[in-house]
């Protein structure tokens, strides 16, 4: 009787199972490469290791660190605590270590959009589509196979959602601060938290988003006052990390500016490595036909929702706004990745649009067409995105396609 349920289930989610199968086969393959840091794993990567190692300096910003790394204190713990689990676990220093827990929150993401578009317009052609296009998604795929925190916010923040819509609220508070202790900017989801409750008219609840958040916060520093530092201390951090984010004022070749991010203009360079004739690059860049067909997904979608006085609709463009429109008051220098947050919402809205080409044969016909330009732009840009060796002339067209600074010169 067991069993049968089990099959039975298995056939009723077969194209979920597949999408989550096909997600995480994607994001495995080439993980280890390289075995070295990338990008900023010279920061947080290094600084997981150091973590693993109980090494009381990766908790201070006043410390020298070796040559071509540095300690990462600018972001919350958590992230790269739960980075440094997985080297402890499996007991090896190597960058896949650090690597593999955002595979798996990658993949839990994926499985998450397709909950919130369920729960959210309690259909499932647009939860399918929503995580199948989430799935193939350049930016959050090379953000998950990266020893950074961005993917980690994004999965927490989209577990505190998912269970606000379904009124756990303490569950969803847990969560949410789990996100804060990852990265400050999950804090553009109370906007959401708010207009949500409202709706919901649980104001009492709110309470439970004033509170358990900041506990969650300290609880994440925990390994911080074992080894010994005081509450001096970690106001002092706190600050620095204040002090960082609103003062900084670098220039980075491939900085960009909030408006450029739908339109993944410049992607960024994170690794390159020549092999004779041909070179191994890994860039974080968006799937450039998703993301086009998603930004004018979110403007038909907020068509829609002004038009039709809808509230699942508004709610859907009202979080892809909340976390890409607070960038454009944001000092200091910016990156593709930090649109990170808005992309689920981004292909919820292009799934709605495209749940409408699901009912007449030749509507079906434009629908998969759309659906396959998407996928042939994936893999496109798949080999830039795992480190696949290739010739020049085919890193050349990446870099004609993208408005980006091509690192090596002519090619």
């Amino acid at each position: 009787m067991q069993k049968n349920r089990i099959v039975t289930n298995i056939i009723k989610h077969k194209w979920i199972i597949l999408i989550l199968i096909l997600t995480f086969v994607l994001r495995i393959y080439r993980f280890d490469f390289p075995n070295t840091y990338v990008f900023d794993e010279v920061y947080h990567g290094f600084t997981a290791k150091e973590y693993a190692k109980n090494e009381i300096k990766s908790w201070e910003w006043w410390n020298t660190p070796p040559p071509g790394v540095a300690y990462e204190w600018t972001h919350p713990p958590l992230a790269k605590e739960i980075m440094a689990l997985s080297l402890i676990v499996f007991n090896t220093e190597d960058p896949w270590g650090w690597r593999l827990p955002g595979i798996l929150f990658g993949v839990m993401s994926v499985y998450l959009v397709y909950l919130i578009a369920k729960k959210i317009f309690n259909k499932e052609i647009i939860s399918l589509l929503s995580a199948f296009m989430f799935s193939l998604d350049g930016l959050l795929f090379v953000q998950s196979r990266t020893g950074m925190n961005d993917i980690y916010v994004v999965t927490f923040m989209l577990a505190s959602l998912l269970l606000l819509l379904h009124k756990r609220f303490l569950i969803a508070a847990i969560f949410l601060g789990c996100a804060l202790a990852s990265k400050w900017s999950a804090l553009y989801l109370y906007s959401i938290i708010f207009i949500i409750i409202v709706y919901q008219k649980n104001y009492s609840k709110f309470l439970y988003f004033i509170l358990i958040p900041p506990i969650i916060y300290i609880l994440s520093y925990i390994p911080f006052f074992l080894l010994g530092h005081s509450l001096e201390q970690f106001k002092g951090l706190q600050q620095q990390m204040w002090w960082y984010h609103s003062g900084l004022k670098a220039t980075h070749d491939y900085a960009s500016p909030w408006w450029s991010w739908p339109f993944n203009f410049f992607p960024v360079w994170y690794y390159v490595d020549y092999q004779g004739e041909k070179i191994a690059n890994i860039f974080a860049s968006g799937n450039p036909m998703l993301f086009w067909f998603g930004f004018m997904g979110v403007l038909m979608t907020a068509y829609d929702a002004i038009k039709e006085r809808s509230t699942k609709l508004g709610l859907i463009v009202l979080a892809y706004c909340a976390f890409l429109l607070p960038w454009a008051l944001s000092p200091r220098i910016m990156f593709l990745y930090h649109y990170s947050p808005s992309i689920p919402f981004m292909c919820m809205a292009l799934a709605y649009q495209l749940s409408k080409f699901t009912h007449v044969k030749q509507d079906k016909i434009f629908l998969v067409i759309l659906l396959t330009i998407i996928v042939l732009s994936f893999a496109f840009i798949y080999p830039f995105l795992t480190g696949i060796p290739l010739d020049k002339p085919q890193v050349s067209m990446f870099f004609k396609t993208n408005i980006t600074k091509n690192p090596f010169g002519p090619l």
